[in-house]
């Protein structure tokens, strides 16, 4: 068999690794050969503008995107602030229907008892109503219009307390549902702001990419109006 030295046959292999490079007979550096020189570099103005609207569009970005998560928050702590609250509003009216047909109830057997001349009975039902239902009935047998204790009038004295606690739990309910809300349109006013200081985030990073300058140009100007746009969207919602 025959052998071949092992320094003829690395020399083979680096003859035809580097076979493409000779030039002229001429083997370049390797910095020469493998590295690029480095593109012109734009305009300095142009440049500075980039520097000036990224810059400008980051701090913006974080600003609009802080404000946004903050204020989904918010929205988010109102509106389950109010469902909590109107669940209470709920809960009392529903008591307060549960008092209402014990009060008819009993009124019902008052009635029935002073008809029939039934005195015990009727002062016997007295000691069971609440003192609401006592003055409404001593109203109703005062007043010769009243059909009933529980009729709407504004001289009549028969209140629920439980319907005017849910009353004001549902007005509380509602202005907490409201301000949730007024902190959500914010909230999406922000977020508005932060997709446009994006787009201004990608037109003013690849606007100096481009050797024309009118290309250049045209990308700062798209980036600039994006800028513009979304401040003026941050501004309406501050």
């Amino acid at each position: 068999m025959c052998r071949v030295a092992p320094s003829a046959v690395w020399g083979g292999v680096f003859s035809w690794i580097t076979a493409p490079l000779w030039i002229n007979g001429y083997l370049p550096p390797v910095t020469e050969a493998f590295i690029d020189t480095p593109a012109e570099p734009a305009d300095d103005r142009n440049q500075l503008l980039a520097a000036m609207i990224l810059g400008a569009a980051a701090i913006l970005t974080a600003f609009a995107a802080y404000n946004a998560a903050l204020l989904d928050g918010e929205a988010l702590q109102g509106y389950t602030e109010s469902t909590r609250i109107l669940s209470d509003a709920n809960a009392f009216y529903a008591q307060g229907n549960q008092t209402s047909a014990i009060d008819q109830q009993i009124f019902v057997a008052y009635a029935t008892a002073q008809q029939e001349g039934n005195a015990e009975l009727a002062d016997y039902l007295t000691t069971l109503m609440r003192p609401e239902l006592v003055a409404a009935v001593e109203w109703w047998e005062a007043t010769e219009e009243a059909v009933t204790p529980f009729d709407e009038d504004e001289a009549n004295p028969y209140t629920l307390s439980d319907f005017e606690e849910a009353e004001t739990l549902e007005t509380e309910a509602e202005t907490t549902f409201e301000a949730g809300a007024e902190a959500d349109d914010k909230g999406d006013k922000f977020e508005l702001a932060t997709v446009a200081f994006a787009l201004t985030l990608f037109f003013g990073g690849v606007a100096t990419l481009f050797r024309r300058r009118p290309v250049t140009v045209g990308l700062l100007g798209v980036g600039a109006f994006t800028l513009v746009g979304g401040l003026a969207v941050l501004l309406t919602a501050l």
